[in-house]
């Protein structure tokens, strides 16, 4: 099986905070983590009820979510501007910019090594319209996951440091051909852990440019961590 990988994309801010817990918890886990949301409050009530068919009567909240890719949707959207950004308090502190959000990447073969409690869906998990099919078993991921769609030409947001070779650069849905119809929503397909990830199951950190990687690097070299920090502006977008 391929070497596959899951990205989560987080407001910079909120780093240091996960250094400082040793782990990256779900938004239901018992410790709640104080951090900045970007999250369409009309998705996060929907991640929060038994709408989906989760294991073991759980909710979407109940999971640290992740994307198959660092380039999506919901970056470019973020960079064209209109996604707000809040406070933990949440009180809003204006438009998401692009330049302030980071990656945070890890390889799934080390996350079913470690026998962490995971599953992952054939499409995003944040509507009605498209009812998504979430399972547990690693060896379906290979064919749960519709590939293709993420290893096809046009491929960008390569990070070579830790084996990642990028992700075809198209996202969005389109008349034609069919297999480009429900484009955008395959693309968003998760990889969700339960309550809580540890760092140590983290490949590295990625920033949009170099100023970030410095910050960031900084908090790295005084916490007890020493996960790599590169900057890839070609993640963010085209």
């Amino acid at each position: 099986m391929p070497e596959r990988f899951i990205f989560r994309q987080v407001d910079y801010r909120d780093i240091s905070t996960f250094l400082d817990d040793g782990e990256i918890r779900a938004p239901n886990h018992a410790q709640h983590q104080l951090c900045h949301q970007t999250n369409d409050p009309n998705i996060n009530r929907r991640r929060a009820n038994p709408i989906y068919n989760m294991p073991n009567g759980h909710v979407v909240h109940d999971y640290v979510a992740f994307y198959f890719s660092p380039f999506t949707s919901f970056t470019c959207s973020i960079h064209r501007g209109g996604v707000n950004v809040y406070y933990p308090n949440g009180l809003c502190l204006g438009e998401s910019k692009l330049e302030n959000r980071v990656f945070i990447a890890s390889k799934i073969s080390a996350i079913f090594e470690a026998r962490i409690h995971c599953c992952f869906s054939n499409l995003a998990l944040n509507s009605y319209a498209s009812i998504p099919e979430i399972i547990e078993d690693p060896a379906q991921l290979e064919t749960h996951v519709n590939w293709h769609l993420f290893d096809e030409n046009n491929i960008t947001a390569s990070i070579p440091e830790i084996g990642y070779n990028g992700v075809c650069n198209l996202f969005d849905n389109k008349a034609t051909p069919a297999k480009d119809q429900n484009r955008k929503h395959q693309r968003m397909a998760e990889f969700l852990v339960h309550n809580s990830l540890s760092l140590h199951q983290v490949s590295c950190i990625v920033t949009p440019n170099n100023a970030k990687k410095d910050l960031i690097q900084t908090q790295m070299d005084a916490s007890a961590w020493n996960i790599p920090v590169y900057a890839k502006s070609g993640c963010f977008v085209r």
